[in-house]
């Protein structure tokens, strides 16, 4: 691995486990629409987008509606606050910081989710930038987010790195034209054949690096 000037930060499941969260979501929300769901099932939905939820795996259009609103309901509620940081997120973020590298987050959840974990962390104001799921018309895979967050850095893309946890990660670094990196989780939703530019088993090896 090499070192990069701008960290861009998937959230979910990358920088916190809010698997408790998103599960909870899908257990409600599929179900709903006749959808059977358990949480074997869960690395299918991981870093998909109530659209891509719906458009993958219902796709009965006359539900379409009925399937929002029941997402909806538990997006609203409190349960993302179930999120916890991983326990080496705040000390990587800082020691980026602290070596002079850029750090930003885009994510498909709300922005303002987003900083209110990172506040009820002591991790605010750590990302420089934060593009969350309204911030733009197309996700991930799409490359609008990643974009988005470059966009507010003078940084050229070669020194910029994606660093995700899901297969559509990756791919919308691609389509940004910078590297990305893959960090395997224990949940096992990062498997082995990702095509992705490094992969790592912890945040930590970011640091490990020769000059970063």
């Amino acid at each position: 691995m090499r070192g990069y000037s701008l960290y861009i930060f998937d959230f979910d499941n990358t920088l916190f486990d809010t698997s408790a969260g998103i599960k909870e979501i899908l257990r409600h929300a599929l179900p709903s629409v006749g959808v059977e769901y358990d949480d074997s099932m869960f690395p299918c939905f991981v870093g998909l987008t109530m659209e891509q939820v719906f458009d993958g795996f219902v796709k009965d259009e006359s539900k379409r509606e009925t399937f929002y609103e029941e997402f909806m309901k538990v997006v609203r509620s409190d349960v993302y606050l179930s999120a916890v940081p991983f326990p080496e997120t705040e000390k990587v973020l800082r020691e980026l910081k602290a070596r002079g590298k850029h750090v930003a987050i885009a994510s498909g959840k709300q922005r303002r989710k987003i900083e209110r974990l990172m506040k009820m962390h002591g991790m605010g104001g750590i990302a420089e930038t934060i593009v969350g799921y309204h911030d733009t018309r197309r996700h991930k895979p799409c490359p609008d987010p990643i974009l988005l967050a470059m966009s507010r850095f003078d940084v050229r893309p070669r020194d910029c790195v994606y660093v995700g946890d899901s297969p559509q990660d990756p791919v919308a670094a691609k389509a940004a034209k910078i590297d990305s990196v893959i960090v395997r989780r224990s949940d096992g939703l990062a498997p082995d054949g990702i095509p992705c530019t490094w992969r790592i088993e912890s945040l930590e090896e970011l640091l490990d690096v020769p000059g970063n």
